[in-house]
């Protein structure tokens, strides 16, 4: 041991013997051009509020119903749709032939629990005579919601007289008057969220005849066709303020019952029967009944409509208030103000006008604290999970076109519990910026999306439900509160 010792300390002495001599190898012989220095810095950055006066009207959902919060006041939710008439596969069933367990959907025990008489259903042949009994609007809806669930609403359902633009040119503060005058009352419910999720508004006998004329007799055969003979509804929110509703399907349920020949068993002899013929206790009951769906989808035409009847006068006491705000659908934005150009000239203080070429950015985060909302609401107390930052002439093209960020123009930061705060890698654009571009962070504006993945991709997807975002002001006495940008850079 001590001989390795000795050696090692030998062997040390002669390593920092060699790095004390200058003969001509090492970091010394490099070009003064190729030492780098690593710098950072923190500059303040401000945002403000202002009002949204639409959105894309582009969404997974339809949102129906009117919540008023006691700083953002109301929000009223409604929306427009055609029907997807299903013209190229719906299947009336004018035939029908039997398998072991039913009989087109006609359990082989419904003629059983009619009378005892009647066995096995062999088949049912010669369909005919198809009669429609009733066409019901249907709104389904999911626990997503925001208000009081036991709140008692009312709406109103009309018919469009006037067919929907196409649905990427439809934006949520459309003029109902342009599309429906409100002289055909279809019908109206009354609901709460806490009862069935299923919404239900039974059209006229007169209504349910016509659109069974469609199918019975073929009157016509493309969706575009429909859309002329049956342009679309009009949801509207008459009664109460309580909560908004997330739909998720929305649509006509068609009911109808046709004739047939009825193959059985009738005190165990082969026999036929009509479905129209069968009588219990003097009263015909037509066994053979079924239902199809004609739902408001993707491949139609659909709007959702938001209006805030009370937003300015809010707005005028919001703007007295130490922070910003973020309120939708289509209600707040933040604007944001980021002072580029003082991070510029501190960069310049310290390499030099002459060598911002020389410049790399490591990081550059902007980074924006969030302050919970602390009054009596049903807004959600937790941030959005995704908050978006995008010039504001880009929103529309962004989700208009399913666009993915880009890092100079739009970025999406993900909330941070435990930071509270959101940060946004904004180091490619503040490049772009040294390199003369002076537009890159020119008006710029935050709004809640939502994101969705897809394999490697992620789409965004504007956030349209009821909710609420409070940013701290630049000028709160804790700086670390305060919306920032820290940077790092590299200089030649």
């Amino acid at each position: 041991m001590n001989r390795f010792f000795l050696y090692f300390t030998c062997l040390l002495a002669l390593v920092f013997t060699s790095c004390n001599e200058d003969d001509g190898i090492g970091l010394s012989i490099q070009p003064d051009e190729d030492f780098l220095s690593t710098n950072s810095a923190r500059v303040y950055c401000s945002t403000g509020t202002e009002k949204c006066d639409s959105v894309l009207a582009k969404s997974d959902y339809l949102y129906l119903g009117q919540y008023a919060d006691d700083v953002f006041g109301i929000t009223r939710a409604e929306f427009m749709t055609q029907i997807d008439g299903r013209l190229g596969d719906l299947q009336i069933p004018d035939t029908t032939v039997t398998n072991s367990n039913s009989v087109s959907g006609i359990s082989i025990g419904i003629l059983n629990s009619i009378d005892d008489h009647y066995g096995y259903i062999s088949s049912i042949r010669n369909g005919r005579d198809v009669r429609v009994d009733s066409v019901v609007f249907y709104i389904q809806y999911s626990n997503k919601y925001v208000g009081d669930s036991t709140a008692l609403q009312s709406i109103k359902l009309y018919e469009l007289n006037k067919t929907l633009p196409g649905m990427n040119a439809s934006y949520s503060n459309m003029k109902v008057e342009d599309y429906c005058d409100k002289s055909i009352l279809l019908g109206k419910a009354t609901y709460r969220i806490c009862g069935d999720k299923t919404i239900r508004i039974k059209l006229d006998d007169e209504y349910a005849k016509k659109l069974m004329d469609v199918y019975v007799n073929k009157t016509i055969s493309t969706q575009d066709e429909f859309n002329k003979l049956y342009k679309g509804f009009y949801i509207s929110h008459s009664f109460n303020e309580g909560a908004v509703i997330t739909c998720t399907s929305v649509g006509l349920q068609v009911y109808y019952s046709f004739d047939a020949d009825i193959y059985t068993k009738y005190d165990n002899r082969d026999t036929v029967v009509t479905g129209r013929s069968i009588m219990v206790n003097g009263s015909h009951i037509n066994p053979l009944v079924s239902s199809f769906l004609l739902t408001a989808n993707k491949g139609i035409n659909q709007v959702n409509l938001f209006s805030h009847p009370d937003l300015d006068e809010k707005l005028k006491n919001l703007e007295t208030q130490p922070y910003s705000y973020i309120f939708t659908p289509a209600g707040l934005y933040a604007n944001v103000t980021i002072p580029i150009e003082d991070v510029k000239d501190s960069i310049v203080k310290t390499v030099g006008a002459n060598n911002l070429s020389n410049v790399m950015f490591n990081a550059a985060k902007f980074k924006l604290p969030v302050e919970k909302i602390n009054w009596k609401t049903f807004l959600s107390k937790t941030p959005n999970s995704y908050l978006m930052m995008i010039k504001r002439d880009k929103i529309v093209d962004f989700f208009y076109n399913n666009e993915s960020p880009d890092a100079l123009e739009s970025f999406v930061a993900v909330y941070d519990t435990a930071s509270a705060s959101y940060s946004f890698d904004i180091a490619f654009a503040a490049q772009q910026y040294l390199k003369g571009n002076k537009q890159v962070f020119d008006d710029l504006v935050l709004l809640p999306v939502t994101g969705m993945s897809a394999g490697s991709t992620t789409c965004y997807k504007q956030y349209l439900m009821t909710s609420a975002i409070r940013l701290h002001a630049s000028n709160v006495e804790n700086d670390k509160k305060r919306p920032s940008l820290d940077f790092v850079y590299t200089s030649r």
